[in-house]
């Protein structure tokens, strides 16, 4: 008879609305890598419907997310909402956390109306939206600065 012997580390995290400034540095240290830390501020960051979600882990947010209500030519809505700035901390990542916090911006969505959640995701996120129940629109395409994006939709 073997017997296994391991340590468990225990991940205490939870979910919370948070600020955008909270948000900028890592905004920053996983999208705008390079750039001008200007580029990390959203121009309807502060608009009374955005919000903005991050998973705290150890008093740091380690995950982060933007959503505000925009309207798309691409998909039929009645209220639409935009994600932006899903960034995870590279120390974090592959934990379980951004899909939580994807999980909880669903809740959030439904009780906002949303019918329809959308965003510009890079190639390297677009297998995590995927796993989200996220579908494909359109063909590859770049953004100037950032890199080549796929226009993704989740209906809610």
């Amino acid at each position: 008879m073997f017997v296994l012997k391991f340590k468990m580390e225990i991940q205490v995290s939870h979910i919370k609305l948070v600020d955008a400034e909270e948000i900028r540095s890592l905004r920053h240290k996983m999208l705008r890598q390079g750039q001008d830390f200007s580029t990390t501020s959203y121009d309807r960051d502060n608009e009374k419907d955005t919000f903005h979600l991050g998973v705290i882990r150890e008093n740091n947010i380690v995950s982060c997310s933007t959503f505000y209500p925009e309207q798309t030519d691409k998909i039929p809505s009645t209220t639409a909402y935009r994600l932006r700035g899903m960034a995870t901390d590279y120390n974090f990542q592959r934990k379980g956390y951004a899909s939580d916090l994807m999980e909880e911006s669903f809740n959030e969505l439904k009780e906002k109306e949303c019918d329809l959640l959308w965003c510009n995701a890079r190639l390297v996120a677009v297998n995590f939206y995927k796993s989200l129940g996220f579908k494909i629109n359109g063909e590859l395409f770049d953004i100037v600065g950032i890199g080549p994006h796929y226009y993704m939709y989740k209906e809610i």
